[in-house]
């Protein structure tokens, strides 16, 4: 399934050269496997946040310091802080998954989409299984107006994680709008 999920994503988009990130935690493969085998809601809530945990920590100290005063100026609404921070941690630490994700989501509430799919796909270089990068995707090619490129990153992260209960509800919602339109 893991190889299915990899041809897709590359196969979606133009990823820039994939970077090889050799802190890739053992742990991930297993909780992906038991997230995709449950129909529990509580336990795949659990699993979710064991994944964000292990995504959201660098093993680097001052990369650890940038991500958590980025999320803080982006809860405080100081995107331009936020970018900065984020700015900082992809060049101190470009084989960092989420720093790429976090600064993304401040480029796609920014209103800077196409700077955002580019770290989106960095992102997705460094780890395919990133559904919430591959649900971010989706909402930046809605706001380009391109419903069937939205409709395939939505069902990539829902192929990575079938408990996103809001993608599945928008990705619903683009299929008949697609639907509709090829009436």
């Amino acid at each position: 399934m893991r190889l299915v999920l990899l041809i897709l994503c590359f196969s979606f988009a133009t990823i820039v050269a994939p970077a090889q990130d050799d802190r890739k935690d053992p742990r991930l493969e297993r909780l992906f496997e038991r997230l995709n085998a449950t129909d529990v809601k509580a336990e795949a809530s659990e699993i979710t946040s064991e994944i964000w945990s292990i995504w959201i920590k660098s093993g680097d100290d001052i990369s650890d310091e940038l991500i958590r005063l980025g999320i803080l100026a982006m809860q405080a609404g100081r995107l331009d802080i936020a970018l900065d921070h984020f700015d900082q941690l992809v060049k101190h630490e470009p084989r960092f998954a989420e720093g790429w994700n976090k600064r993304a989501t401040v480029l796609y509430t920014m209103g800077r989409i196409k700077a955002s799919i580019d770290d989106i796909q960095k992102v997705l270089a460094l780890e395919p299984w990133h559904f919430g990068a591959l649900a971010g995707l989706g909402m930046c090619y809605e706001v380009l107006g391109n419903d069937a490129a939205a409709a395939k990153a939505y069902e990539l992260a829902l192929t990575a994680n079938p408990h996103l209960y809001r993608i599945r509800k928008r990705l619903e919602s683009l299929r008949e709008q697609i639907r509709r339109n090829n009436i």
